[in-house]
């Protein structure tokens, strides 16, 4: 009994001591959440999006970004939609022509947040907190040229799909730094559609 009380004399939220375990009243269940729910309170994680109409087959709607050459890593989940059938795919290494796109907000999801994010645009003087979008002519004129498909999946008209899965434990992309990353989706019908990309990270510093 005296090396518990010992023991729980440590717990707390300040300096030195161990902060509480939270236990649910009704249950006695632990109450946890999961670390990228932590990382969102922490104001750690972030997310962009865009949507761009398109007319034929062939043609592309894209987000693309530099991770920046340090060891705070993006974790990536990817989702993607159109009103008509399409393939998106998570390209790595990419080679695209600077100041063809647009500068793309990035929100961090804790609103209450001014840590900013350390991805940077596809420009010749590059933007941190910054990606960039392109709609078809400024895909074309960016000359996009992939190299490592990491993924690709197919959608049919109005669907919506998280690349590489629902499940983010097992699912998620942990982006290599001081590289170029593209999210493509590929118009698959000659209608005219919409195609939406949104992408969700946190960045973190490993442990180890």
């Amino acid at each position: 009994m005296s090396s518990w009380k010992a023991l729980s004399a440590r717990w707390g939220g300040g300096a030195g001591e161990i902060d509480q375990v939270r236990i649910d009243a009704s249950t006695s269940a632990l109450e946890t959440i999961e670390y990228e729910h932590h990382e969102i309170h922490s104001g750690s994680a972030f997310t962009c999006h865009f949507y761009n109409e398109v007319t034929d087959i062939g043609e592309m709607t894209a987000i693309a970004f530099n991770t920046p050459d340090t060891a705070k890593w993006p974790h990536l989940i990817v989702s993607a939609g159109s009103t008509g059938a399409c393939y998106v795919a998570v390209y790595e290494d990419t080679s695209i022509d600077a100041d063809e796109g647009t500068q793309l907000a990035i929100y961090n999801r804790n609103r209450n947040s001014v840590t900013t994010a350390t991805v940077l645009s596809i420009e010749t003087v590059p933007v941190a907190n910054k990606a960039t979008s392109f709609n078809e002519a400024q895909a074309a004129a960016a000359n996009i040229t992939t190299t490592t498909e990491l993924e690709r999946d197919y959608l049919g008209a109005g669907e919506r799909k998280t690349v590489g899965g629902s499940n983010r434990g097992t699912q998620e992309f942990v982006l290599e730094q001081n590289q170029q990353y593209c999210v493509l989706v590929y118009s698959l019908t000659a209608d005219t559609v919409t195609h939406n990309i949104t992408l969700d990270w946190y960045e973190h510093t490993d442990k180890n």
